[in-house]
């Protein structure tokens, strides 16, 4: 299966979890926007990656963030605050700011095997 042609909107990560959004490029136009945009969570203690299923987006109080079915996503320049809610709890991940560029060449390779497989 050739690789999917995406290019990456957002990397925040810490030693533990990394969340990107990719966008798959040359899809035919009309195609839903959930097809085209993707936001990814990565769990490298499981060393497992998470569609966050897109809800909504704002800014406030200085920061952008952007609400999924699993939680929450608060930024801006520097720092990143993620909330995903099970049944059981809530917590807060603290994440920094990277480049796109920066992201890890064996993330890259996760998910591109992953957004094969959606």
């Amino acid at each position: 299966m050739p690789p999917l042609d995406l290019s990456f909107l957002f990397h925040f990560r810490n030693s533990l979890v990394c969340v990107l959004e990719a966008r798959i490029n040359g899809l035919p136009t009309g195609t839903p926007p959930g097809k085209v945009y993707h936001w990814l969570h990565y769990d490298g203690a499981s060393q497992q990656l998470q569609k966050l299923d897109f809800q909504s987006m704002g800014a406030g109080d200085g920061r952008n963030y952007r609400i999924f079915a699993q939680g929450e996503l608060w930024f801006d320049a520097s720092k990143a605050s993620l909330r995903l809610t099970t049944d059981a709890a809530s917590a807060e991940i603290i994440l920094d700011v990277h480049t796109v560029g920066s992201i890890p060449e064996d993330l890259l390779v996760r998910v591109q095997q992953y957004l094969h497989s959606i």
